[in-house]
């Protein structure tokens, strides 16, 4: 019944697949075998790098007993089954038959089938078969094998844990990690041996009917390798070869098992191989039948491609008879007359009366010469063989003579050549096209040869002499070498264009001409088979990019200064959060121990350096934002005077301050601080170059200062860096800020603007103000540029646009009264960080408000949602869970009618622009004190902004 079976498959599986026995040459490749690298002890990684195990040994003698061809691809079990479903391999070395698998594998006879179980530790007492794991803890491999639908099965609660394989389940449970963990009972046995995990034990008898099933699989529908892989499974079976490699690797836990059962399936295989073979003999016949029927029908279409080859020639021929004075013609001829050939060719006077008049007397006199002289003649001309029908035909004309050697006739071929002439029509257009690019495009392009040591111009656009630098544009047949250029120039091109013919193939460069201050992009191309006279030719495509490179570095190092921005802002957000609770413990500390000088004096210390180390990370809070801030008329003369103010009481007296900006320049609509901010740190890194200058000994002599001076320029005189939204420059307003100190070197103005960056001694300069320059002025659209020279000083060049003022947003009064003020509130505290809480927490308490935290932000939202009795719902953003500006997008949504208080270390422009849109109460800065804590508040209950 087997054997029949066996047969009746391979039937249905030639009928249903026959290109799978189409190609007997299909095993002289060789077979793509996955071969998995981490299921140990059937296939993993050894010592030597390669794969060994018991399924590599298992495939390895069947491929020597069916003599074919492995090539393993290693890779994990769970990667090697995705590759296999894609069809990159050729068969699986190892699958298990499963839901699914069915559709796009086909598996053979199993050649392994393992008993799953359970193991616990040998000293948990608590477990005695696998009906008792309910609410334990188990290690399952992957999803969806065996174990778990044991459990399923039965009705066994157990929390499952997955694992990535065996192996890290029983290393996990042997460490103590679970309680029981779920592996075939070979594979548990080999991996407690070889790992010596003394404390796993099995935990009951082995599950009857959970079996894993080890067999091999091959892509759906390839019967042929299928029955070779049986077939091999039988031959090691019969010859004793699979019961030695089961006792090489399994031998010391179990005997193999004597599967009756499994032998009959092979002999089954066998026989069904064997029938296959007859099958395919057959099926070779009738295939060699069909191949000669087809090879006579390819001839007859050969004939008739031929046939049809002639008519896409268009080219037919005809005949004139003089005595008779008619014309015959091929049929062919009579289509490209556009006749039919049933009618007849047409007679003389129709085909003069088919082309212009203009044409007709040329083609006469043409035709009458033939006859009169004998002289053949070929004939072009355009034709219209009916109306609206436009050919351009080329015809032949030979005498023909009789046998008294008088001119009989005329014989001759005619072509339908219009394709012809419109592609003839087309190259023109496309050459004189490249032509014009050729003659017009900026890229020095052309061809060189060798020329002694030089190099002679074979062709050269005019791109070329202007690169060159020459006046005249025609250098074909010129000597570089002769050529009145800079003998650098002709040294640096000569070296180029030598290592461009030395090479086999296309060499690109960039490189600097350091002498004429260039960069230049180099293509070189050597022309194979270019020789002329044994000099080898090369063909150049050069490109002055030196303006792209500069805006290359300049874009580079916005993005640069950008990425960095980004970074020290999330840096002091999480100083603002260390910071807070020393400002807020230091103040409550100060207000308890007042009658202790001693005590106030230390924390006033600690006081003020917080205050400092707050105030530098709201500089480096200013690198994170984004966005502008709100926009005022400001004049630029009263910010500068104002800064000259500001510093003359510091400023060291030999230092004179200059300013040279008219009154009448016009206002910027800008924010004032970021205006202030950028002036002082151009003003303050001028007086340290100076001060440092003027302690050299040799500055006797030297009067030191600095000159503000403002300049408007025209739109034109810069491009924008970036768009400045909505409002563009109308003009630009240049702000110089020149001091003669030591000056900077070419490399240190390359990192002035990074943050950090500085040349001061430890404990001189942060490195922020240039950074924060740079920082506040691309906000606002502008540019900072800088001329330097070492020993000579320094000009800060800033380029703000002149932009039209946002008109002023209508005033709006409130339609409700505001909430009475309430001395103590009941407040909702979220807060992740465990110093800011408990000491924000210790504040609250003192003001007399009671106060409920969580630090988690998924559940602060689920207390929230079922009691919202609060007055006051403070909150940070940056919280584990869901945001703070989630939970108050959710608040809103539930009409929570409580006031909404953010503090937060870092506020983005974003976060800004969604809080208010979601109308939040009020906004405050970390780190606080109490007093600003408490005033904040105070004014959240009271609804003010």
């Amino acid at each position: 019944m087997m054997i029949g079976v066996a047969a009746l498959f391979c039937f249905h599986a030639l009928r249903a697949q026959p290109q799978a026995f189409s190609d007997p040459r299909r095993f002289d490749r060789a077979i793509i075998v996955g071969s998995a690298e981490d299921t140990y002890p059937y296939s993993s990684i050894g010592p030597n790098q390669q794969c060994e195990g018991f399924t590599v040994d298992i495939l390895d003698a069947v491929s020597r007993a069916m003599s074919m061809r492995i090539k393993r691809v290693n890779a994990p079990a769970s990667a090697l089954a995705e590759l296999f479903q894609q069809g990159a391999l050729d068969m699986m070395q190892s699958f298990s038959p499963g839901p699914g698998r069915e559709a796009y594998a086909d598996f053979s006879v199993r050649y392994m089938q393992l008993q799953g179980g359970y193991f616990v530790r040998k000293n948990d007492t608590r477990y005695h078969s696998p009906a008792e794991l309910n609410n334990a803890e188990v290690a399952i491999p992957g999803f969806n094998n065996i174990g778990e639908k044991f459990l399923r099965d039965n009705g066994v609660g157990a929390k499952l844990v997955h694992t990535r394989s065996v192996e890290e389940s029983l290393k996990e449970l042997n460490a103590g990690k679970h309680d029981a963990a779920f592996a075939a009972r070979l594979s548990a046995l080999a991996f407690v041996e070889r790992d010596h995990l003394e404390n796993i034990r099995a935990l009951g008898q082995p599950l009857v009917g959970y079996d894993v099933l080890h067999c091999f699989a091959v892509r759906k529908g390839d019967a042929i390798l299928l029955a070779r892989l049986n077939e091999g499974l039988a031959i090691i079976i019969r010859s004793g070869e699979y019961d030695l490699i089961y006792h090489k690797w399994f031998g010391r836990y179990e005997p193999p098992p004597a599967d009756h059962e499994l032998t009959v399936r092979y002999v089954a295989a066998v026989l069904a191989l064997a029938l296959l073979v007859m099958t395919l003999a057959l099926l070779r016949q009738r295939a060699l039948r069909k191949h000669l029927g087809e090879q006579s029908q390819r001839i007859a279409e050969n004939e008739a491609i031929l046939a049809e080859a002639q008519r896409i020639a268009r080219l037919g021929n005809w005949h004139y008879d003089a005595a008779t004075s008619t014309i015959e013609c091929s049929p062919e001829t009579c289509r490209i007359l556009e006749r039919d050939p049933a009618e007849g060719p047409p007679s003389y006077y129709r085909l003069l009366m088919m082309m212009p008049q203009a044409e007709r007397s040329i083609i006469h006199r043409s035709v009458r010469g033939a006859l009169r002289d004998g002289i053949a003649c070929d004939l072009t001309a355009p034709v219209q063989p009916r109306p609206g029908v436009h050919k351009i035909l080329h015809a032949t004309a030979r005498p023909q003579k009789n046998t008294a050697g008088q001119i009989s006739g005329l014989f001759g071929t005619v072509q339908d050549i219009s394709r012809q002439k419109a592609a003839e029509e087309g190259l023109r257009a496309r050459e004189q096209l490249l032509r014009a690019l050729y003659e017009n495009v900026p890229t020095a392009m052309g061809v060189v040869e060798e020329a002694g040591t030089s190099f002679r111009f074979i062709s050269a656009n005019p791109g070329t002499a202007r690169l060159l630098g020459l006046h005249s544009t025609s250098l074909a047949n010129h000597v570089l070498a002769e050529l009145p250029l800079p003998t650098a120039v002709v040294d640096f091109w000569t070296h180029w264009f030598t290592q461009g013919i030395q090479r086999p193939d296309i060499f690109k460069v960039e490189h600097p001409n350091e002498d004429a201050h260039r960069h230049y992009a180099i293509t070189l191309v050597p022309l194979s088979g270019g020789e002329t006279n044994g000099h080898r030719q090369l063909c150049f495509l050069i490109d002055d990019v030196t303006e792209r490179r500069e805006i290359d570095a300049e874009v580079a190092q916005g993005r640069r200064l950008r990425a960095i921005g980004e970074l020290v802002g999330g840096i002091a957000h999480e100083f603002n959060n260390l910071l807070t609770p020393i400002m807020l413990k230091t103040e409550m500390l100060a207000l308890e121990w007042v009658g202790n000088p001693r005590l106030l004096d230390e924390l006033n210390t600690i006081s003020r350096a917080s205050k400092r180390g707050a105030d530098l990370t709201r500089r480096l809070l200013t690198f994170g934002r984004r966005g502008e801030a709100t926009a005022e008329e400001v004049h630029l003369n009263n910010i500068v005077r104002a800064n000259f103010e500001l510093l003359k009481p510091t400023i060291d007296r030999r230092i004179s301050l200059t300013m040279e900006v008219p009154e009448t320049l016009p206002a910027l609509f800008i924010n004032p601080s970021d205006l202030h901010q950028i002036v002082l740190n151009l003003l303050l890194n001028a007086r340290d170059t100076l001060v440092e200058k003027l302690a050299h000994p040799d500055a006797t002599s030297w009067e030191a200062g600095i000159v503000v001076t403002g300049l408007r320029l025209p739109h034109a005189a810069s491009e924008p860096p970036m768009p400045v939204g909505s409002r563009p420059p109308i003009d630009w307003l240049r702000v110089t800020v020149r001091d003669n100190g030591l000056g900077m070197t070419p490399e240190v103005q390359e990192r002035i603007f990074e943050p950090f960056y500085t040349t001061k001694e430890v404990g001189k300069g942060t490195g922020l103000g240039l950074a924060t320059v740079w920082h506040l002025v691309t906000r606002l659209g502008g540019k900072v540029t800088v001329d330097s020279a070492p020993g000579v000083g320094s000009s800060f060049h800033v380029w703000l646009p002149l932009v039209a003022a946002k008109p002023a947003p209508p005033e709006t009064k409130p339609l409700v009264a505001p909430k009475p003020v309430a001395t103590t509130a009941h407040i909702l505290l979220v807060e992740d960080d465990e110093l800011v809480a408990k000491t924000v927490m210790n504040a609250l308490k003192r003001m007399g408000h009671q106060t409920t935290h969580y630090a988690n932000g998924n559940e602060a939202w689920l207390h929230l949602s079922t009691q919202q009795a609060y007055d006051l719902l403070l909150l940070d953003l940056d919280l584990p869970g869901i945001s703070g500006v989630e939970i108050v997008r959710r608040a809103r949504a539930i009409h929570y009618t409580g006031r909404i208080l953010i503090a937060s270390g870092r506020l983005s422009e974003a976060e800004i622009q969604e809080l208010d849109t979601l109308k939040v109460d009020g906004k405050l800065q970390k780190p606080f004190t109490p007093q600003t804590l408490g005033a904040a508040i105070q004014s959240s209950l009271a609804g003010q902004p």
